[in-house]
């Protein structure tokens, strides 16, 4: 079974709305992929060099929820990692993308380098964004 992960752009006022409409209602900006969980993007905080923050991600609780056992679930990522990741420089994406790709959760996944880049470059501008709008990453995850 599939895990749906999206990544977007919200204040967490929101939540109760996206978790309510989301994925059906676009009203917030985002990223729709799969298995990209809060264990995936732990390996990027690894891979951007950030031990305490990979740590912080892989121990969030949901923001809220639908339902406990099934979902949805919404994270509030760390504004840590929206910022560390808008600051990135293009020659710093191919290195950080090859090191993520090699994580040990990344690799169960079945990410290559290739995936890890394109990857990358998305959330990097997600965070760009929300970094320039001053609004937190959300991560939805769904069964």
């Amino acid at each position: 079974m599939a895990v749906l992960t999206d990544i977007l752009i919200a204040p967490t006022q929101d939540a109760p709305a996206i978790i309510a409409n989301w994925p059906g209602a676009k009203n917030w900006p985002g990223m729709q992929t799969s298995g990209l969980d809060a264990l995936v993007l732990s390996d990027l905080a690894e891979a951007l060099g950030q031990s305490a923050l990979a740590i912080a991600i892989e121990e969030l609780d949901p923001h809220s929820l639908k339902d406990e056992a099934n979902g949805p679930w919404l994270y509030v990522l760390p504004n840590d990692l929206r910022d560390h990741l808008a600051n990135l420089k293009a020659d710093d994406l191919g290195p950080i993308a090859r090191t993520w790709s090699q994580q040990e959760e990344a690799m169960a996944r079945g990410m290559t380098e290739d995936d890890a880049a394109r990857l990358l470059l998305q959330i990097q501008s997600l965070a760009t964004t929300a970094r320039d709008d001053q609004k937190p990453m959300l991560l939805w995850v769904s069964l």
